[in-house]
């Protein structure tokens, strides 16, 4: 896809001082692409916006494929927002790019889903849903079948 292909699909882009903050609405989540750099300079008003998104309650996928730099305060404001994310108990992803990856092989335990690409987080959230109708089908199936009682004080 061309960059003139993907801007026609975003819903919506911000400038954050040097990163651009690029969301898509996808069936099964909401994809937040950040490209630029983002530093001490500018992690609180990229946390705002990212945030700001977060709050559709669907499942967030952070691309940071095309993100040229990514700071300390970049990276705990990730941590931040992944943390909110599941105490909610809603879905996070991050895609990662080079600007990144060295970050992720220095810190160990950081808690974050790492994925390959979007189509990968994408899947991911559809095998998550998939499997959880079939365990809910499946408990339904074994239950059983609701008796018709007769309502107190009816009759």
């Amino acid at each position: 896809m061309t960059e003139q292909q993907s801007l026609r699909r975003c819903r919506y882009v911000t400038d954050c001082a040097g990163a651009r903050l690029y969301v898509y609405a996808r069936s099964l989540a909401t994809v937040l692409r950040v490209d630029g750099e983002v530093d001490a300079s500018n992690a609180e008003r990229v946390t705002q916006e990212i945030r700001r998104f977060a709050r559709l309650q669907s499942p967030l996928i952070l691309d940071l494929s095309n993100l040229d730099f990514l700071g300390v305060d970049g990276f705990r404001a990730l941590l931040a927002v992944n943390r909110e994310r599941q105490e909610a108990g809603l879905h996070c992803s991050l895609v990662t790019g080079t600007a990144t990856r060295l970050l992720m092989c220095i810190v160990k335990g950081h808690g974050l889903a790492i994925v390959g690409s979007v189509p990968e987080a994408l899947q991911l959230i559809d095998d998550a849903i998939r499997v959880r109708r079939q365990f809910v089908s499946g408990l339904a199936r074994r239950g059983d079948p609701q008796r018709k009682t007769p309502c107190a004080g009816l009759g």
